[in-house]
């Protein structure tokens, strides 16, 4: 049984506020920011308002989803199947993009959590536009 953190409705929200005050700090424009649990069950997503478009919430949620699935953030995920521009590896990760029926997104944004005890225990995906 672990005894640190453990990623719960409250870390969730407290995770996705400091995301967007970030993004206020910085003038980035509106974005959308997921919080899954270790299951890539959502807790908590929020939207900035603004103008967001109708697919940001479904990006956010795929990057934090990669983490999730494959132990990796969502760039990691990229890099690894891209750095040396093998086709084999990309269609490999194209492969496992559409088999997780569009659920997986290889590009960064994606942070896998851990905590004190480094177990994972969620992940947060945030996309924003421009």
């Amino acid at each position: 049984t672990t005894t640190g953190t453990q990623m719960n409705l409250d870390v969730a929200d407290l995770l996705s506020n400091s995301v967007i005050a970030t993004a206020k700090r910085n003038n980035f424009p509106p974005i959308v920011v997921s919080v899954l649990d270790k299951q890539a069950n959502m807790l908590v997503q929020k939207r900035m308002d603004g103008d967001v478009h109708v697919a940001f919430p479904d990006f956010s949620y795929a990057k934090a989803y990669t983490c999730v699935a494959l132990d990796v953030s969502s760039r990691e995920f990229r890099d690894k199947y891209t750095t040396q521009n093998d086709a084999s590896k990309i269609a490999q990760l194209n492969s496992m993009m559409s088999i997780s029926q569009g659920k997986m997104a290889a590009f960064p944004g994606g942070i896998l959590l851990r905590n004190e005890e480094n177990v994972v225990i969620g992940a947060v995906g945030e996309w924003r536009g421009g």
